[in-house]
């Protein structure tokens, strides 16, 4: 009893990312005038375009060997003359001609995790524009975040706000906010994902994302077992019958277009906690299965993307959300689940539950006649084996140009995709002797197997399957990732609606 009262009182608890949210602002004025905490420059190798005592300071800096403008390189100069702020923070970003947008951010996140002790700061790109600027953002933000929602004791040392000097005119409040809002996002994946299992059942992840909708006006749906049921969702109610927490799934309708206009829509895997089931994980490692939810925390955070850009396109979002746990009500290796478009499928392994979740979820959104049907979800170790961790994630489905899109939006994030392929010949692999197709085709190509079970479910409409397995979780350090949840795919998605149709101003 204790537990079910702890996890209902926790569906009340607010998310803690806006203690990482930056208050970004063009500012007015020289910034030698500016008496904030410090004023960060971000400063290419080997140029420095700084004019005046601050400039003749950073070249002395460069002469003497404390500062070599290599990506990522800091130091810090005080007190200084000639400006009202005390501290200066030189931050490196390679050389110009080998630098990328990645590569900013990671400085950008870099500097600010060393920096959180300040509350304001005034920054300088390099060459006083304001291309770099949005870049600059996103890894300020990603980097300002920890998670310490559960510490009684929390430090609540975060920097508050940033200004932005620059002589760029075309330089507007717009372009910073629309750089913030997609990694605050992130921020919003993040704490999700960082939630234990006990904290974030089904019921109070499918709280929070109607607690979201709420906020941003975009209206959110909650679909009970019984409801499940009436839609014969053989497959998701079967993962999630061993647990006391039970099924749901939610569907959110962003509407920015015509009623008439099709829609994209986005599927997010939700499983809270995944034990395996009967056929059980290892012990070692096992509390990171809290983040078996990172598809549907992506899925879910673009309400708040969304709600505040405005861009002019329909957009929907399905998350079916399970516990996977062992116990006398469990499904069973050997059992034969009915999907709700009626397949059936021999369970060869109940840790292969993902699939079955998204199964139905896919069919159902088959119903919105979507232009783009598009999945993300933690899905497979072997795409770890193919792709290695913190790297990239997969990418496979049944049109070219919809994934070409995809990786040109996770090259534009800094969230990378690299193709799988998906032939026909990998259904063999599925082949069972009792159902229509097994729900795992054993140790060889795992999964693009795990892409052609899904595959069944999507019917002729052009489709994307995205396996964030090992982008999920940061295990070490990063510049702008603090270990935990990573919320990977809430700014690649963006990017990809974003590319779609423009925004309104927000």
């Amino acid at each position: 009893m204790s537990y079910i009262v702890f996890s209902e009182t926790s569906a009340l608890m607010p998310l803690n990312y806006k203690e990482a949210a930056l208050n970004c602002k063009i500012a007015r004025g020289s910034y030698g005038d500016y008496a904030g905490d410090a004023i960060i420059a971000f400063m290419f190798k080997g140029e420095n375009n700084i004019k005046g005592p601050l400039g003749k300071t950073i070249n002395n800096a460069v002469k003497a060997g404390h500062f070599n403008g290599d990506s990522q390189d800091l130091f810090q100069i005080y007190p200084c003359a000639d400006i009202r702020c005390q501290r200066v923070i030189l931050v490196g970003l390679g050389k110009k001609d080998k630098s990328t947008s990645e590569n900013i951010r990671k400085a950008a996140g870099a500097a600010i995790r060393k920096l959180q002790s300040l509350k304001k700061a005034a920054v300088l790109p390099p060459g006083n524009s304001g291309e770099t600027i949005p870049w600059i953002i996103e890894g300020a933000v990603l980097g300002n975040y920890r998670f310490d929602t559960l510490k009684n004791d929390p430090k609540n040392i975060n920097l508050k706000e940033l200004l932005f000097y620059s002589n760029d005119a075309g330089l507007s409040q717009n372009i910073l906010d629309h750089a913030r809002i997609p990694a605050e996002g992130n921020l919003v994946a993040r704490e999700l994902t960082n939630l234990p299992g006990n904290l974030l059942t089904p019921a109070i992840l499918s709280r929070k994302a109607a607690d979201l909708g709420k906020k941003y006006k975009i209206p959110v749906k909650i679909l009970n077992e019984p409801e499940l049921k009436k839609l014969k969702m053989g497959a998701l109610l079967g993962v999630g019958q061993g647990s006391v927490n039970r099924p749901k799934m939610v569907v959110w309708e962003y509407k920015g277009s015509k009623a008439k206009d099709a829609p994209i829509v986005f599927v997010g895997k939700g499983v809270t906690f995944d034990s395996g089931g009967i056929s059980i994980k290892a012990a070692a490692g096992m509390e990171a299965m809290k983040g078996d939810m990172g598809g549907a925390a992506a899925v879910i955070s673009l309400i708040t993307v969304l709600g505040q850009l405005k861009p002019k396109i329909n957009v929907i979002g399905i998350t079916p959300l399970v516990e996977n746990l062992p116990s006398g009500t469990a499904y069973r290796p050997g059992d034969v689940l009915t999907a709700s478009n009626g397949k059936t499928i021999e369970v060869i392994s109940t840790d292969a539950e993902g699939r079955l979740i998204l199964a139905d979820a896919l069919a159902y959104a088959g119903k919105y006649n979507p232009k783009y049907l598009i999945d993300i979800a933690t899905l497979t170790g072997a795409c770890m084996v193919a792709l290695g961790v913190h790297i990239c994630a997969g990418i496979m489905g049944t049109d070219q140009k919809l994934i070409d899109s995809l990786i040109k939006a996770g090259e534009n994030s800094g969230e990378r995709l690299w193709q799988l392929p998906l032939w026909d010949d990998y259904n063999s692999l599925l082949d069972s002797p009792s159902a229509d197709m097994k729900n795992s085709g054993g140790r060889w190509g795992g999964a693009i197997t795990a892409g052609a079970f899904l595959s069944n479910f999507t019917e002729d409409l052009d489709w994307a399957h995205i396996d964030i397995a090992g982008m999920d979780n940061e295990e070490g350090s990063h510049p702008y990732r603090s270990k935990g949840g990573t919320g990977w795919g809430v700014r690649l998605l963006t990017r990809f609606v974003l590319s779609q149709a423009p925004p309104k101003s927000p």
